[in-house]
């Protein structure tokens, strides 16, 4: 019996069309100057993650937080598997590796595009075997944040489980040392700081279903994007990944990489 994410057919819920200044996910260049000051309009630490806006890029997270011990991060993979993990965050540099250019859009309206280096899901999957009961998975996050998907969501070609932007390892802003990429989402799906993976047969809800005002499912629908490295200028999106004029469409066989620049070797 197949499981049952190889049997679904893929569909496509409507998005609440509210749009807020609440809290996302987009990114900054890698090389981006430490010095730019937060907005900190709270009192906030300087030294705390938090919103600000950056010419061209954009910094959104859930909650101001201090950001991940290494010393104590574990990738915990669990739920309904055969084989329950906890990977360190060398091992993830073992799983093979992809490069992708994808646009990350915002449900304020706005994108931007990295280069995102990870690796896909189904390497998670060959590890811990779930169970064929299992339909989705909830994600968990350093900073409380938290995300659901179907499995199958997650299978599609152009996601990413990602470990380093912009050939830098993932700056702290933009989600180290793991984050999701899912490209035909909007933002708020990309959930950064990812500390745990559970696998389970119903659905969980996601940070920003239970505080309002955005839909579980999240997909990209058409209407107008105002992409940060074209001067925000409006342009027509139809929906799902967003590909404007100027961008380079993906190869329909994109690189796999074999596992180098391992946190020990790495030299950036």
């Amino acid at each position: 019996m197949k499981p049952w994410w190889a049997r679904l057919q893929i569909d496509r819920r409507t998005l609440l069309k509210a749009i807020s200044l609440g809290s996302l996910s987009l990114l900054k260049p890698a090389s981006s100057s430490a010095t730019i000051k937060f907005q900190n309009d709270k009192n906030i630490p300087p030294n705390y993650l938090q919103n600000r806006d950056i010419p061209g890029f954009y910094i959104r997270s859930a909650v101001p937080f201090e950001g991940v011990d290494m010393s104590a991060w574990r990738l915990k993979v669990g739920g309904l598997v055969d084989s329950p993990e906890n990977f360190a965050y060398e091992d993830l540099f073992g799983f093979k590796r992809v490069k992708q250019t994808s646009r990350l859009k915002c449900v304020e309206c706005w994108s931007a595009k990295a280069l995102w280096e990870g690796f896909r899901f189904q390497e998670i999957i060959d590890h811990v075997k779930p169970d064929p009961k299992a339909r989705y998975v909830y994600f968990q996050s350093a900073d409380t944040y938290y995300e659901s998907y179907r499995i199958d969501e997650l299978l599609r070609p152009r996601v990413l489980m990602v470990l380093r932007m912009n050939s830098q390892p993932l700056s702290a802003d933009h989600g180290h040392p793991l984050r999701l990429i899912a490209p035909y989402k909007y933002g708020y799906k990309n959930i950064k700081y990812i500390t745990s993976i559970t696998f389970t047969e119903d659905r969980k809800r996601n940070y920003w279903a239970d505080t309002g005002p955005y839909s579980v499912d999240g997909t990209i629908q058409p209407g107008i994007d105002h992409p940060l490295d074209y001067g925000k200028r409006p342009l027509p999106i139809s929906g799902g990944e967003v590909f404007h004029f100027f961008d380079k469409r993906p190869d329909s066989n994109p690189t796999h990489e074999k596992p180098v620049d391992t946190p020990q070797n790495k030299k950036s």
